[in-house]
Order: structure tokens, then sequence, then C-alpha cells
């Protein structure tokens, strides 16, 4: 059986908007891998959802960066629907092809959540047990009940809570965590 790897929002948007450069290089390594069938790579709606959400936030930041405004002013107009709306419309299409095009292009498996509803205890015991927030124990949930054998996130936090019902969750932004997948999965692999 071919071991799954699950990628968290942050770990795509290093690889969208080609930050964390040895984070980027990761995925693209696992992207390989994944093509050539030997790894299967994954996320889930939530994922994407929340990609497409910063992805908005990105490119607003960016106009307003542009127009050369304070941190501050960035703030304030964030909270005007109408302009974020028009800045956010202007960028729609090239959000919308960017996600569409990493997805499909890669064939990346959208995990959900099994309708069981005898399953949702899980998600209680994630959001009360490990105090995780809900989009978080959504996500976790979906990699659980899909059997996903790696978790992939920069959010360390989010990485101390799973430990213990993930044996194998990676924070990439940490350098020896970095250095231990690489070693430990990509090599084996």
């Amino acid at each position: 059986m071919v071991q799954m790897v699950f990628l968290d929002t942050n770990v795509i948007l290093d690889y969208l908007e080609n930050r964390q450069h040895e984070v980027r290089n990761i995925i693209a390594q696992l992207l390989l891998l994944h093509k050539k069938g030997r790894i299967a790579l994954a996320t889930s709606i939530f994922n994407v959802t929340e990609v497409i959400d910063k992805e908005f936030e990105i490119h607003f930041s960016g106009w307003c960066i542009n127009e050369r405004m304070s941190f501050d002013e960035m703030n304030r107009l964030r909270r005007n629907e109408k302009l974020y709306k028009e800045v956010s419309e202007n960028n729609k299409n090239s959000i919308e092809k960017k996600i569409k095009e990493f997805i499909s292009q890669n064939e990346i498996v959208m995990l959900t959540f099994p309708e069981d509803a005898s399953r949702y205890d899980e998600v209680y015991d994630l959001v009360y047990r490990y105090q995780l927030q809900s989009q978080d124990a959504l996500m976790v949930a979906a990699a659980l009940a899909n059997n996903a054998t790696y978790f992939l996130s920069n959010d360390s936090d989010l990485i101390k809570s799973i430990s213990d019902i993930f044996a194998y969750a990676y924070d990439l932004r940490n350098e020896g965590r970095r250095r231990a997948f690489r070693n430990d999965v990509l090599e084996a692999v």
C-alpha cells in the first residue's frame, strides 16, 4: 500500500507563493514521488478553502503595499468589504487557476471526513481533548479517517498537539524536523 502524505494549508501556500524555499523544495520532491506513484499526496477540502481565503488576503495585502499603505491602513481597509471585494474580484481568476492547477494537475487526493455519524466522537475528542480549533480538528480528522501516514505542517503548535495521535507529524519550518523528514522519509521512499 502506498503511504499517504497529508499537506496542511501553510505548506501548500509555501509552495504556491514560492516562499520558505526549503519547504517548497520538499513539496516539489513529494510531487515528483507522487507522480511516480511512490507516495500519495493529499489534503482536505477544508485546507483548499483556507488556501483560497489566504490567497485573497495575500493579494489584498500586496495591493495595499503597492499603494504604499501603512500596516494600520491595511488593517483598516481590510474591514472595508467593498474595497476588499473589488481587489479580490480583480484577482479571482488567477487565484482560482493557481489552486485548481496545483490540485488537479498534480492529482492531489482530496480527503473528506466520512459521513458515518459514529466517527463524530473523533472530532469531539480532537476539539476538547487536544484543544484543536474547528478547522484544524476537521482537517486532522479527515487525515486520520483516510489513513494518512505523514502529516506535514508549518504550525508547530498543531504538530505538538497531534504528536501522540500522528506518529509521523512534521513541522517543516523547524530545521531539525525538516531534516528528519528528509532523512527518514524522502530518502527511504
